[in-house]
């Protein structure tokens, strides 16, 4: 696991790049840079559907559509990351992604990426995207299904990344389950 220190944030930021984290559940985090850009506090589903389906359907993937229950387990990841200024799959004890999905009543399989930093949706989902272990959930041909949220940490020391991205694709649910 690659560790960004602030001091290591703050030396690439100042320097034209602002560098972002990535977690997939494959690997460990992956430091990926990105241009200099104003973050963003909020992404639409709108958006998100149509940057996401914009790239799968260069890739001849079935289009996904927007999932209530994966959007709430995507908010609550995302929340957990900036209360606790931690990119993981676990930022809380005790709430693995099984976790969260069985809880919100969530009965299909999913797979779930995270990044901390990103300052937008469009440099999010490049980084995703040229990370291989990221670009595996995001081409899933089995997912059909998504949720998206970002959630600004609090302003203090200890918040290194500032943004905090989740998003959960997920198949469909069997009949009767959300």
């Amino acid at each position: 696991m690659i560790e960004v220190t602030r001091r290591r944030f703050l030396t690439l930021s100042a320097s034209g790049g602002a560098a972002f984290v990535l977690a997939a559940c494959s690997s460990g985090a992956v430091i990926m840079t990105t241009e200099r850009a104003a973050p963003v506090s909020s992404v639409s589903i709108a958006e998100a559907t149509l940057k996401l389906n914009a790239m799968r359907a260069e890739r001849d993937l079935p289009l996904l559509t927007h999932n209530a229950t994966l959007q709430k387990v995507a908010e609550e990841q995302a929340r957990l990351m900036a209360e606790n200024s931690l990119v993981a799959h676990t930022a809380a004890p005790e709430q693995t992604l099984h976790t969260r999905l069985r809880r919100m009543g969530f009965g299909g399989g999913a797979g779930e990426n995270l990044a901390g930093g990103s300052p937008n949706l469009d440099a999010t989902i490049d980084g995703w995207l040229k990370s291989p272990s990221h670009h595996k959930t995001m081409v899933n041909p089995d997912y059909v299904q998504f949720g998206i949220a970002i959630e600004r940490g609090p302003a203090t020391t200890y918040n290194t990344y500032g943004t905090y991205w989740a998003l959960l694709m997920g198949v469909r649910s069997p009949a009767g389950r959300p």
